[in-house]
């Protein structure tokens, strides 16, 4: 039986006070992903489990949990909270109903995390008693607790509305502001408020030195070459996280069609000189979809000369060659750390008779230019939230990509009804190289972020996921 956790935080619905301990925090997120209203709405949305700062898994309202000796069922211990009320009038008391009921109103947004979690099907969440949530996820999965950190999966009632978390969230123009519900300090909410801004990276940099901002979180590899320029020193924090930084296969593309194509790009693709070209010790080839995984056994285990015989051999079997070039466009997004990627990946597949024409997105346009599918490839940076093998290589299932593997999303069927560490990830490791067997991505490098922190912030600490709550860092002395 696991050990009872104790809680960390008790989260406190008192009104704001126009008083102001803990200060303010000025946040700062350059990249084109979501990680800006992420943020957001982990600060502002009450979730049962809650991240630390150094990404582990503490108590939000669920006070204490414990497994059952299977391991496979989780009863969680609400807080004795209560809804807001009306004017003087409390609200209704929070109870286990709610919760269970609550987890299947996420609708869109809760989807992915729910699936991962094994909580789709009906009858996975239920209310025993009024303050005890008991989940019994089908399939079930070791990763539960931290799924149940997402705000994808924060509280509701029955009808989706969401329980208050430790900030109230506002819009400021594109920015979004958080403001503190309670007077003091507390575990999950430090700072009186905190403002969150999308920026270049250039604006950024350049506030952050004037102490304008005192937290600048780059969301992938966009705009660290800007960071690291600016001399910032011991402020300058780096983080590999899980994931994958390849190339994504336009399956709309005919060029693309021929499987010995993807296959050649596949083994002939070197991240070791992408990664070598920005001169960072953090970013390190990845030939796999996953890091965690075992090294592949299957022909990416050869070395790079062989490798890129055999590559050239599939290419020559459909008339490619350096006599005969193909080709390709690849869609990058904005920032010479995609155009140097580039450079160097395309100087790398020319010698074998694929030219790639390079099309770098407008800054804030690279999504909207991947799904208008003009590009043969684009570079992207997949990254996990949480650290889980199988919700990661879903990604690639029939249904949701082409080309695809039937055999693939078997083995992912197998590992996700394993609720043991080592059988999922053989599981997961054969449906790797089943999906590599007939690529629709091509792995290149493991993702980095990057972050800006002022000296006097504490709470903000480097961990493997990358994740860092806002409502735990503030200035001190502030």
């Amino acid at each position: 039986m696991r050990p009872l956790i104790m809680p960390a935080l008790a989260l406190l619905l008192a009104a704001c006070s126009g008083g102001r301990p803990g200060g303010d925090l000025d946040v700062a997120v350059v990249g084109e992903g979501p990680l800006a209203e992420e943020l957001a709405q982990e600060a502002s949305r009450a979730t049962l489990i809650r991240r630390g700062s150094g990404g582990e898994v503490v108590a939000g309202v669920a006070t204490s949990w414990r497994f059952l000796d299977d391991g496979d069922d989780l009863i969680l211990r609400l807080a004795p909270l209560r809804w807001p009320g009306a004017g003087e009038k409390p609200g209704l008391e929070l109870v286990a109903q709610d919760v269970a009921l609550g987890l299947r109103r996420s609708g869109n947004e809760g989807r992915a995390a729910l699936a991962a979690a094994g909580l789709s099907k009906r009858g996975t969440a239920r209310a025993p008693i009024a303050r005890v949530v008991e989940l019994a996820p089908q399939p079930a999965t070791p990763l539960l607790l931290d799924w149940l950190a997402e705000p994808a999966l924060a509280v509701r009632d029955r009808r989706g509305r969401l329980f208050p978390g430790p900030y109230v969230l506002e819009k400021d123009g594109g920015a979004w502001r958080l403001q503190r519900r309670s007077e003091r300090p507390l575990p999950d909410a430090r700072a009186a408020s905190i403002r969150i801004a999308s920026v270049d990276a250039a604006a950024a940099v350049s506030a952050f030195a004037k102490g304008e901002v005192q937290l600048v979180l780059g969301e992938g590899l966009a705009g660290l070459g800007a960071a690291r320029a600016a001399g910032q020193g011991r402020a300058l924090k780096l983080e590999t996280v899980p994931g994958v930084i390849g190339l994504a296969i336009n399956a709309k593309s005919g060029l693309l069609t021929d499987v010995r194509l993807r296959r050649a790009l596949l083994l002939a693709a070197d991240g070791a000189p992408m990664a070598n070209r920005l001169a960072l010790a953090l970013l390190v080839p990845q030939n796999r979809l996953w890091d965690g995984l075992p090294p592949p056994s299957d022909d990416r285990a050869r070395p790079a000369e062989e490798r890129r015989a055999l590559a050239a051999a599939l290419l020559r079997e459909i008339g490619i060659g350096p006599e005969q070039p193909l080709r390709l466009s690849l869609l990058v997004p904005a920032g010479p750390e995609f155009q140097a990627l580039a450079e160097t990946l395309a100087a790398n597949l020319q010698p074998l008779g694929i030219s790639l024409a390079v099309q770098r997105a407008r800054p804030g346009g690279f999504a909207a230019a991947r799904r208008s599918g003009a590009a043969d490839l684009a570079l992207v940076e997949q990254t996990a939230r949480v650290a889980d093998v199988v919700a990661h290589l879903d990604q690639w299932r029939c249904g949701r990509v082409r080309p695809c593997s039937a055999a693939a999303d078997r083995l992912l069927d197998d590992a996700a009804a394993g609720n043991d560490l080592t059988a999922r990830q053989a599981a997961a490791a054969a449906a790797e190289a089943a999906l590599m067997a007939d690529p629709a991505f091509i792995p290149l490098l493991r993702p980095v972020r990057w972050a800006l922190v002022a000296n006097e912030l504490s709470g903000f600490q480097a961990n493997l996921l990358g994740r860092h709550p806002l409502g735990r860092i503030a200035g001190d002395g502030r």
